[in-house]
């Protein structure tokens, strides 16, 4: 096998020392992607709320099903964990900005979204509110009915301006 030397390293540049990049490097070992985490909270969510079981349970078995998988597992078990402890708030938060619906008349999948969303916007300040909001439309699009995106996004829209002041 051929060694290089100094001299024939001159010059070549590693894509690692791009300085565009340098944030990738930055990146925590074990952290994962927090969309596919997301979705693992929003999975967890609804099958507490459906079962009225405990949140850990759902937790403890989204993390054996996705162990070694994608997401950033500990940003999911804190956010989910977080929310759950706080439902209460947060479905005061969605009756205040929802004037016409009664929470247990919206679905609950959208209902999930909005407590994910809004956790995250009172809990996560070192996020921004755009990501959030984007997130749970993305959410409501995928997991939602046919008019969740503009209802999630309409909602979280509005809290994120009270929220986030």
């Amino acid at each position: 096998m051929e060694q290089r030397t100094e001299k024939q390293n001159q010059g070549k540049v590693s894509a690692l020392d791009d300085p565009r990049l340098g944030r990738v490097s930055t990146k925590k070992v074990g952290q994962g992607n927090r969309h596919k985490a997301r979705e693992l909270i929003l999975q967890a969510l609804y099958q507490s709320d459906i079962s009225g079981d405990n949140i850990q349970n759902a937790v403890e078995q989204l993390c054996k099903e996705n162990a070694g998988g994608r997401a950033d597992m500990v940003y999911f078990k804190r956010v989910a964990t977080g929310t759950w402890s706080r439902l209460a708030e947060l479905d005061q938060w969605i009756a205040k900005a929802s004037t016409n619906w009664a929470t247990d008349r919206i679905s609950t999948i959208d209902r999930n979204i909005l407590r994910q969303g809004i956790y995250e916007l009172l809990a996560e300040p070192e996020l921004p509110s755009r990501v959030i909001i984007n997130e749970a439309i993305e959410l409501s699009k995928r997991y939602g009915g046919k008019g969740s995106r503009s209802f999630v996004n309409g909602i979280m829209d509005h809290l994120a301006g009270k929220i986030r002041v």
